[in-house]
C-alpha cells in the first residue's frame, strides 16, 4: 500500500486528486452525497469532499478499521479491529452509539430499515439493531466470518472460513441451509434473481439456488477467489488469484470471456454505467466495456 486513497475520472483514468492516510488502505471507499468514506489501518474512518478529497473530519478508533463503511440514514456503520461496529453521523463524525462484538470486525456491515449485520474473527454473525446497536441474536460459524452479508426476503446469506456458506433467517439467526466448499471463503456474496453467487479459496465460482441451497453451477478457476463477484444483466463478473477477470454466463456457468492482468486479483468489481473497475495486484485499476 501506499497509503493513499485515489480519484480517477471514470471516462478516461485521468488522476483527479489522493487523500493521504497513515497506514495501509484495506477498506473500500463508499461515495454519499459530496462525500466518500473510507476506514484506514492507521484507525481512523476519515470523511473526505467528493471533489477535492479535502477532509471533512476523521473518527479514531482503537484498531485497523479493514471493515468498509455503509451510509444508511445519515450515519456510517463499519467495524474495526478493535472489536467494535460503530454507527457514526456523516454530519459531524461523532459516534451515536458503537456494539461490541469480541472480536475484530472485517466484514463490511448490511444495513436495511431496522437492522446491522455483520461477521465477526471470532466466527460469529451479529444482528443489531439500528438505532441503539443492541444485539437482537447472534449465530456462531465454525471460524472466522471476514465474508459480508448479502440479504433478500429476510434470508441473509454469508461465507466463513469454515469453508461454508451459511443461509441465515434475518429475524431469528436459525440456519436454513449450508453450503459446503472445499476451502476458505472470503469472498462476499451478491443475490440476483434467487441465486447466490460466491467465490472460494478452492478457485471456483458457485452458483446456489437461494431457496434450496443446492447448487446450480461452479466455475473453476486456477486460483483463489477471494473477488466478490458483481452481477450485470446476464453475466457476472469475478477476480481471481490465477490474474483473470472473468465474465461468466449467468445461466449456464458458461465462461464469456477472461483478461490476464500481471498479478493476482483480489479486488472486487464494481459496475457504473455500462463500464466495470477493477484493480489488480499489479498496481493497475482496470476499466472494461460491459
Amino acid at each position: 500500500y501506499d497509503n493513499n486513497l485515489y480519484a480517477l475520472a471514470t471516462s478516461n483514468g485521468e488522476f483527479l486528486w489522493k487523500h493521504p492516510t497513515s497506514d495501509g488502505l484495506g477498506s473500500s471507499p463508499y461515495v454519499y452525497d459530496n462525500a466518500v468514506y473510507v476506514g484506514s489501518a492507521d484507525q481512523y474512518l476519515y470523511s473526505l469532499d467528493l471533489r477535492t478529497g479535502r477532509m471533512n473530519w476523521r473518527f479514531m478508533t482503537n484498531g485497523p478499521i479493514y471493515s468498509s463503511p455503509v451510509v444508511r440514514f445519515e450515519h456510517a456503520f463499519f467495524g474495526s479491529d478493535d472489536s467494535y461496529v460503530y454507527a457514526v453521523n456523516v454530519n459531524h463524525g461523532k459516534a451515536i452509539w458503537k456494539a461490541h462484538a469480541f472480536s475484530a470486525v472485517r466484514s463490511t456491515p448490511f444495513v436495511d430499515e431496522e437492522r446491522v449485520f455483520f461477521g465477526t474473527e471470532g466466527g460469529y454473525v451479529y444482528c443489531l439493531e439500528i438505532a441503539t446497536g443492541k444485539v437482537k441474536w447472534q449465530f456462531q460459524a465454525k471460524r472466522a466470518v471476514t465474508s459480508s452479508p448479502a440479504m433478500q426476503e429476510d434470508l441473509l446469506v454469508v461465507g466463513s472460513l469454515d469453508s461454508t456458506v451459511y443461509a441465515l433467517d434475518a429475524s431469528s439467526g436459525w440456519a436454513i441451509w449450508r453450503f459446503r466448499t472445499r476451502r476458505p471463503i472470503i469472498s462476499s456474496p451478491v443475490i440476483h434473481e434467487n441465486t447466490v453467487y460466491i467465490g472460494s479459496s478452492d478457485g471456483n465460482l458457485y452458483a446456489i439456488d437461494l431457496d434450496t441451497g443446492r447448487q446450480i453451477w461452479v466455475y473453476e478457476t486456477k486460483g483463489q477467489v477471494a473477488s466478490s463477484p458483481a452481477v450485470w444483466q446476464d453475466a457476472v463478473f469475478v477476480g481471481s488469484a490465477d490474474g483473470h477477470v472473468y465474465c461468466i454466463g449467468l445461466k449456464r456457468g458458461e465462461l464469456r470471456w477472461q483478461y490476464k492482468t500481471d498479478g493476482p486479483v483480489i479486488s472486487s468489481p464494481t459496475i457504473h454505467k455500462d463500464m466495470m473497475y477493477l484493480g489488480s495486484t499489479d498496481h493497475n485499476l482496470y476499466a472494461f466495456s460491459v
